[in-house]
């Protein structure tokens, strides 16, 4: 009797381990390849790498904007510029030609 009991354990001890080793093997890829796995992962990183891209190029615009006011703010020639081709301002010895 004392070796079945043996028996009944150590075959109870190989189903338990085996159903862990089977519901590990099932629930792994689950969870690499279901909704929340690896290819959410990799579209989360595409995202990530065009906002960090976008970020770039907004810092550069920034960059950009910050020496136009510089430049609007201590070179007169730079507020001329403007006045002339944004805002149509002529000096009083220019002479004007209009085109239609």
């Amino acid at each position: 009797m004392r070796r079945g009991g043996v028996w009944l354990r150590r075959w109870s001890f190989r189903l338990l381990v085996a159903g862990a080793m089977a519901l590990g093997a099932g629930y792994l890829p689950y969870r690499a390849y279901g909704p929340d796995g690896v290819a959410r992962t990799l579209r989360l990183q595409r995202d990530l790498d065009g906002l960090e891209a976008r970020n770039r190029v907004l810092q550069e615009e920034n960059q950009r904007l910050r020496q136009r006011v510089h430049s609007l703010k201590e070179d007169p020639r730079a507020i001329e510029r403007v006045a002339r081709d944004e805002l149509g301002l002529v000096r009083p010895e220019d002479i004007v030609f209009q085109f239609e």
